[in-house]
């Protein structure tokens, strides 16, 4: 694809891709950051693109910008697994409390549940449950993430029905 070609496209995908970027991302500044990255990105492999992989390519490209642009707003923390007492019973009348994270771990979609056990109680690394699982790291980063994040949903949905 030649620099006129990419000019060319680019300004006439430019207006959907920054809606692509704003229903993502939210506001008008970030999306027009995930945009101009995605551009900066295309722009790179221009002479491998043409018109119609341009037109395909650029909206997935945006996607993934726009995500990497909320997840630098909102890194994510990783949970111990002391906060989850999966592992260990504490010495303290905790028993209450280590059962309801056993019921709520066991509620987990399969993956989720799966993932969670193997690297809390039975201490697997991230490339031991690579291996076990066939996920890559990065899915298995992301699986675990999202089984905090019910997790942390479940219990805060436990909270208000007991107060």
């Amino acid at each position: 694809m030649t620099t006129e070609d990419f000019k060319r496209d680019i300004l006439r995908l430019q207006p959907r891709l920054q809606l692509v970027a704003e229903r993502i991302v939210g506001d008008t500044d970030s999306a027009a950051d995930a945009v101009q990255e995605a551009v900066i990105t295309l722009w790179e492999q221009r002479s491998s693109l043409q018109s119609q992989d341009l037109e395909k390519l650029a909206p997935t490209v945006v996607k993934r910008r726009s995500i990497d642009i909320l997840r630098k707003q909102h890194p994510t923390v990783p949970v111990d697994a002391e906060n989850l007492m999966l592992t260990e019973l504490p010495p303290d009348d905790s028993e209450e409390r280590y059962q309801l994270a056993r019921k709520l771990v066991d509620k987990l979609p399969k993956r989720q549940r799966d993932t969670i056990l193997m690297k809390y109680e039975k201490g697997f690394s991230i490339e031991e449950i690579e291996k076990a699982t066939g996920m890559s790291s990065t899915h298995v980063y992301a699986t675990l993430s999202r089984a905090y994040k019910a997790l942390r949903e479940a219990i805060k949905q436990y909270k208000e029905e007991i107060s």
